[in-house]
């Protein structure tokens, strides 16, 4: 069985967070699909069909730059159904050029900070109206 994702909620703070703590290496539409879909179902079953804060961790996850155009599909996908926005940290240098093409392509601000920290501060400061998703253009 290939690894997955580890989601948790946080309904005070409505903080849907995503860990990798195997590699998820996402090669083929297939794959990226079933990753995603697996978020959608965790997000339907445990936060209350509102749209949440993402906040999610890159490390051990890659995706195959070849179906960049599919994965930023998917990431739309959550955009609109799921996610108020999607903050992003860590990861290899590829996966983060990845999540920076997928925001170049759908015309949203990257929000990707070097850790945990970085990212749970933007999200409070955006929850708390002191900054606005165009402030964040990392």
């Amino acid at each position: 069985m290939a690894a997955k994702a580890v989601y948790t909620y946080e309904p005070i703070e409505n903080i849907l967070e995503e860990t990798h703590p195997m590699l998820v290496d996402l090669v083929t539409r297939e794959e990226m699909k079933r990753y995603f879909d697996d978020g959608v179902r965790f997000w339907r079953a445990n936060c209350g069909g509102g749209k949440v804060y993402i906040l999610m961790d890159y490390t051990n996850l890659r995706m195959n730059l070849d179906e960049l155009d599919f994965y930023s599909t998917q990431v739309k996908r959550m955009l609109l159904v799921v996610a108020i926005t999607v903050v992003r940290y860590g990861g290899e240098l590829l996966q983060r050029t990845a999540g920076r093409m997928t925001a170049i392509k759908l015309h949203t601000p990257s929000n990707l900070y070097p850790d945990r920290g970085a990212a749970l501060k933007v999200i409070r400061g955006l929850k708390e109206g002191a900054i606005s998703l165009s402030d964040t253009h990392n």
